[in-house]
Formats: C-alpha cells, sequence, structure tokens
C-alpha cells in the first residue's frame, strides 16, 4: 500500500531544501514503510491533491501555502470518533481467555487494531516538520497543531508499507 508524507512548514520551502525520502528517520524505515521514493513533479501535484481533499473544505489553498480552519478538527475527526467508540465497546466485552491469547478470537484482533487505526493510522498520511524535524501522523498532526497561521507545503514522499 502506498502513501505519502508531506513536509509542512511555517514558511516556504525553496525547492532544493525540500525533504526527501533518505532524510526520513530509521524507525520510520524500520516500523513503517517498506521502502520511500521522491515523487516527480507530475506524482507530487497528485499527492497534493489527496492531501487538500483529505483535509477537505475547512482547508484553503494558494499556491504552496494553506490554512486550516479551527472547524476542520470537528469533521476530521467525527468518523474515526464513532469507529473508536465501536472498537472500544467490542473490546470491553472481551473476556480474560481472548486478551491473554489462551483463545484465539479473529474479532478481538480487527477490533483492537480498529482501535488504534481510528486514533491514528499509522499507516496512512504523515507530516514532516522541519522546524522540530519531526515526523508525525496527520491524525497527531492535527491535533496537536496551532491552526491559527499559515502552512507552507515543501517535499512530498511516496512510502509503501
Amino acid at each position: 500500500m502506498h502513501n505519502n508524507i508531506y513536509e509542512v512548514s511555517r514558511s516556504p520551502v525553496p525547492a532544493s531544501q525540500r525533504a526527501r525520502a533518505g532524510n526520513m528517520p530509521d524507525w520510520f524505515f524500520e516500523r513503517v514503510c517498506d521502502y520511500a521514493e521522491n515523487p516527480t513533479p507530475r506524482q507530487r501535484e497528485e499527492a497534493l491533491g489527496v492531501l487538500f481533499k483529505t483535509l477537505g473544505h475547512f482547508c484553503t489553498k494558494e499556491g504552496e501555502k494553506f490554512s486550516l480552519s479551527p472547524k476542520i478538527k470537528a469533521e476530521f475527526f467525527q468518523t474515526r470518533y464513532e469507529c473508536f467508540r465501536a472498537a472500544a465497546e467490542a473490546l470491553a466485552q472481551t473476556n480474560y481467555p481472548i486478551f491473554a491469547g489462551m483463545q484465539t478470537a479473529p474479532a478481538f484482533q480487527l477490533a483492537l487494531d480498529g482501535l488504534r487505526d481510528s486514533y491514528e493510522d499509522q499507516r496512512g498520511i504523515y507530516i514532516y516538520s522541519p522546524e522540530t524535524d519531526s515526523l508525525v501522523t496527520l491524525e497527531h498532526w492535527l491535533r496537536n497543531v496551532d491552526l491559527s497561521q499559515p502552512f507552507y507545503i515543501g517535499g512530498t514522499i511516496d512510502y509503501h508499507c
């Protein structure tokens, strides 16, 4: 499965200084992805389209600059919250033998994976911040970022997991 890493900064990122596939932290290659590639200009534009579609109508874009309305959190996390609640309710019904692995139950693993993915998709979109040299999931970034100022898109990186 392919997905993308997006370099997001508070200031414009010159093309020559954009993040590249080889700049990502080791843990990402050890735990998340098989390999990563730098996209062609056309692939970069397609990847940006995916990001802005994911962010939805609370995102306004002007070239490499974009802004997010604080209302994005209310809409972006709504479906994820419903999935989280459903998975948590299913897990709450789990008996000890299933929890401890003494009894197999594929539904338990599906609910556990659903709980984890609804909160933070480890195989989804990532945001790389050159200011802090950090790589986090889109969900983590949205929950913690200050939305009062605009952002700039730098590099994009295609990764496979």
